[in-house]
């Protein structure tokens, strides 16, 4: 989905370093979007108040197939300013090259269908890699194979093996060209704890554990706060001795899925109270998002993922810790409190 609205920026405390195995302090995050009816100047605002805040990471993603615009041929012009633009702010990158997208395949057309164990398969991506590793500058802080990759393995099980194998040829290449880079894909929480076996084969090579974490039950509906604890304490136990990078946590506020505006803002101090307990298996945790989407978004998101459900809309809709329009809900205060509180901690 190449949409300016997908900007992602993790705003990360002052003067917290990281690197893969280190018993670092966590980086707080937050993916600064577009307000309704917003322009670039409103992200760039956003990105100036992070950075005075203490902003010094930020995470970029790219689906192979906007990548690679015909066998051979590539467009990382986006990546290359990305990189030096974030650089100028002094932010650390997490690049994340989608290969799988949640439940799609977002591969360059000729090989949409090819299996992932194919030789063209194989010798694009190694040739995809080797395109992208010299542009990784030290301002990257670690590089994602593939974004909730579960949701569609779990749909496609004959598909596992053979793409868990790509990504580990993507992670060794990438570990020759640039040697110390973590490497990891992002996988949902709901699979780590679901589908235990299917994450374990997925994260077995990489360098850290990377997840998203939305807290949802059958048809959207929102689990209880209470249970986050128990959650970080299962991420904790499967990241053993790898470090934890919690891309994207989220927790809608609409009552349709059984949530309110006191359990969003629940939910961000049971968040920060969970990291502070299992600070030093944490490299980043990010808040996703600033402001909620709006609607014509949610309709081409809707699009994208094949799913018009209600409930799917309301969670799409009211992820923001400010309303689409830039009203601050009860969650942006407690976010706003506790990343202060966190920042003159350190």
């Amino acid at each position: 989905m190449k949409r300016r609205e997908f900007v992602m920026c993790i705003a990360a405390a002052a003067g917290a370093g990281w690197r893969a195995g280190a018993a670092a302090r966590p980086l707080l995050g937050l993916t600064v979007n577009f307000p309704e009816g917003g322009s670039e100047k409103d992200v760039g605002k956003g990105l100036v108040l992070a950075r005075d805040l203490g902003v010094r990471a930020c995470t970029v993603g790219y689906m192979w197939k906007d990548v690679e615009l015909k066998p051979g041929v590539y467009n990382l012009k986006g990546l290359d300013k990305a990189l030096r633009g974030f650089g100028a702010f002094g932010f650390r990158v997490c690049v994340t090259l989608r290969t799988l997208d949640t439940n799609n395949r977002v591969l360059p057309a000729d090989l949409q269908d090819k299996p992932f164990d194919s030789e063209a398969m194989r010798e694009r991506f190694d040739s995809l890699v080797e395109a992208i590793a010299p542009r990784l500058t030290d301002h990257v802080a670690c590089i994602l194979l593939a974004n909730e990759p579960d949701i569609y393995l779990a749909r496609h099980a004959d598909e596992l093996e053979a793409f868990a194998g790509l990504a580990e040829r993507g992670r060794q290449r990438l570990r020759t060209l640039r040697p110390g880079l973590p490497v990891g894909v992002a996988t949902t929480f709901n699979g780590l704890r679901d589908r235990p076996r299917l994450a374990e084969r997925l994260n077995r090579s990489m360098d850290i554990l990377a997840l998203t974490y939305y807290p949802l039950a059958q048809k959207m509906m929102v689990r209880p706060v209470s249970e986050v604890a128990g959650d970080f304490e299962k991420m904790a136990e499967a990241a053993g001795g790898k470090q934890l990078v919690l891309k994207e946590i989220g927790y809608p506020a609409d009552p349709r899925l059984g949530s309110s505006e006191d359990q969003q803002a629940a939910f961000v101090d049971a968040v920060f109270d969970a990291v502070e307990k299992h600070a030093a298996k944490i490299s980043i945790f990010n808040f996703f998002v600033l402001y909620d989407f709006e609607s014509r978004l949610v309709d081409m998101m809707a699009r994208y993922y094949g799913v018009s459900d209600g409930n799917f809309r309301a969670y799409l809709s009211t992820l923001g810790l400010k309303r689409a329009d830039g009203t601050p809900r009860q969650a942006w205060a407690r976010f706003e409190a506790r990343a202060k509180a966190l920042l003159s901690s350190q």
